[in-house]
Parts: C-alpha cells; sequence; structure tokens
C-alpha cells in the first residue's frame, strides 16, 4: 500500500517547502487589448470567435447545428445557450466536487505546486514544479488537502513512480508534465479520487465565458475561484495570430497554483495553468500597487497580476500523440500514456 501516512502533514506556506514563485510571461500588445475588449463586452465577446470555434462550441453544449450553417443560424443558437448561461443544472455542483478531489497539493523537498489526476494513474503538472524523475521521487501528492465546515482536514499523502512513467515538455515550450501515481489501497488512485480526462477536441469554451480554477495557492488547503473569471481567448502575437499553445483568463491565482486545472463551465479541462503576467509601467518595469518597482522582495499583497497564461489541452494531446513514448519514459509509460488518451476519444 502507496499512502504514506507516516509522513509529517504538509507544510502550508513558506518555510522548508516554499512555494515556487509565479511564474510570469509577457504578452504581446494585441494580447493585451484582447484582454481589454472582452473585459470591457464580456456578454458578447463570443461574437469575435472564429465561426469554426462557435459551431464547435454549441455542439459540445448539445446544439444541433447544421453543416454550412450559416453565421447569423450560428450566432441566433449561441444567443439561446448564453441566455440562460446563469442558470445552472443540478449537477453542476456535484461534478464540480467530482472534479476537485482528483487535484493534489504537491510538495517538493524544497517547494510546492498543484496537480491532478488525468487518468487512473497519471498526475498533471507543471514541468517547472516536476521538472525531473529524480524530483518526482521526491514528491509526495496530498490528495484531499481542504478544511470542512469546521476547519479539519484530512489528507491522503500518496508517492509518485516515476521510474513508471514520467513524460514532459519544458517550460519554455508547452510546460507540462505527466507522472505515475502509487496505487491507493493497492488500486488505481483513480478509484479513491476520480480523474479529469484530457479532451483533445476545439470549441470546449468561447470568449467571455467562465473559467472555474482548483488550486493550493501559496500551499494552502484547497481552494477554488468560480464563474467570476473570464476566458480572454488565445494568446495572440504582434500581427493578431493565434498561438496553438496558450490561453489567456482572467482569474485570481497566487505562487503554488502552478499546474491547476482550467475548467469551463461545464468541468471539462480546458487548460493547465501555466503564468501570470504583473502590471508594468512605461518602460516596461513590474510595479507593485503603490507605483514603485517590483522585485523578488516586493510581498505578494503589493503585486498586481493582469492576467493568466495556461497551455491548452488541446495542444498537450497533440503533443503526446505525435510523441514516441516508449521505456525510455518509464517500464510502464506507453501503456499508461496511451490509455490516458483513449479515455478522451483522442486516439
Amino acid at each position: 500500500m502507496a499512502i504514506m501516512s507516516a509522513l509529517p502533514d504538509p507544510p502550508a506556506g513558506p518555510g522548508p517547502n516554499a512555494v515556487l514563485p509565479e511564474s510570469t510571461f509577457t504578452p504581446e500588445p494585441a494580447s493585451v487589448e484582447q484582454i481589454e475588449q472582452v473585459r470591457s463586452a464580456k456578454q458578447d465577446a463570443w461574437r469575435t470567435e472564429p465561426l469554426a470555434r462557435k459551431v464547435a462550441y454549441a455542439r459540445r453544449q448539445g446544439a444541433p447545428v447544421p453543416n454550412n450553417a450559416p453565421p447569423t443560424v450560428v450566432d441566433e443558437t449561441l444567443e439561446r445557450i448564453f441566455k440562460n448561461a446563469d442558470f445552472l443544472p443540478g449537477w453542476w455542483l456535484t461534478t464540480g466536487a467530482k472534479r476537485a478531489d482528483a487535484v493534489a497539493k504537491l510538495t517538493t523537498a524544497v517547494e510546492m505546486g498543484t496537480g491532478f489526476l488525468v487518468s487512473p494513474w497519471l498526475l498533471m503538472t507543471n514541468h517547472h514544479v516536476l521538472d525531473s524523475v529524480e524530483t518526482a521521487a521526491d514528491t509526495i501528492a496530498w490528495f484531499r488537502y481542504v478544511e470542512d465546515e469546521d476547519g479539519a482536514s484530512q489528507p491522503t499523502k500518496v508517492a509518485l513512480q516515476p521510474e513508471k512513467c514520467f513524460v514532459t515538455s519544458p517550460a519554455d515550450d508547452l510546460d507540462f508534465t505527466l507522472v505515475a501515481v502509487a496505487p491507493v489501497d493497492d488500486k488505481p488512485p483513480s478509484e479513491t479520487f476520480g480523474y479529469i480526462a484530457l479532451h483533445g477536441g476545439v470549441g470546449k469554451i468561447v470568449k467571455g465565458q467562465s473559467v472555474n480554477v482548483i488550486q493550493h495557492p501559496q500551499g494552502r488547503h484547497r481552494e477554488v475561484t468560480l464563474r467570476n473569471n473570464t476566458f480572454s481567448g488565445p494568446l495572440v502575437d504582434a500581427q493578431g495570430v493565434e498561438n496553438p499553445k496558450y490561453l489567456l483568463y482572467d482569474a485570481d491565482t497566487e505562487p503554488g497554483s502552478s499546474g491547476a486545472p482550467l475548467l469551463s463551465d461545464t468541468w471539462e479541462l480546458i487548460g493547465l495553468h501555466h503564468a501570470s503576467e504583473q502590471k508594468r509601467n512605461a518602460q516596461g518595469q513590474f510595479v507593485d500597487l503603490d507605483g514603485n518597482l517590483a522585485d523578488a522582495n516586493t510581498p505578494e499583497s503589493k503585486r498586481i497580476w493582469i492576467a493568466n497564461s495556461g497551455i491548452r489541452i488541446s495542444a498537450i494531446v497533440k503533443d503526446l500523440t505525435s510523441r514516441t513514448i516508449d521505456a525510455s519514459n518509464g517500464t510502464e509509460a506507453p501503456d499508461m500514456v496511451s490509455h490516458l488518451l483513449g479515455l478522451g476519444g483522442n486516439l
């Protein structure tokens, strides 16, 4: 049995296990403009999406959009979908709770992050959280590290098994790591905690829609940001061309949120939290709430985060399906990754 109950309780913030510093990115002016446009017209932001993405989104919501439907028909269909967007089905809360159960706090020898099960045996997080087999071997996943209404917490401590599977992409590319998780009571960990499947298709979300984030910010107990967070669209370059790897969104995150799942309002996995952008002055320097230059010593309470960047799940699935996964990735990596992709209908 791989539950590691003899380990000490998980540290809850800076100390021997300090949280990873929040990764940063610098969006092009076109991306910043897109963020502001979505913020100023959230309800109608979806209208600027390409027709193919609108059609894919409508169909994922169960709307029967015919092939070659004119743009006006597609827009009318989406208008009907969004008309009652604040009326959520009864399964919304229970499904969200199931997704949250698959999310774990990760503690390495010196740092913390967030990760989540994506198959019966595999956990996903950022490369900058788990960058090597050696780091993963010394990392503990704390599932159900969450407080109840009385402030009590009973987390389950589970080891990682990178010798069975370890697949990663550098922080400056897709910044993800897949790693095997040890059994819980001699069974796949998903039988206890569930998992969040990877679907490589498009149309899971459109601009202006809500992004839900389940995370362990600053190494704290599980926290969630729900609905009042906005999908701003894909990252774009100076010419306004979409980047196929990254998406932008507004949501409250902090160091320690790295590796958190980004979920649509139907609880589909749309991305992997990757980085945040701080406010800058005209010279491109980070500034704090008081207008002073921000540096490594600036407290978190003084920093101003203006946007977040996530890795698109469709890009991760594309990467995994194009790779050669073999014994160099672990003794069970080929079977585990193939099973993972099959669960999301990606094969």
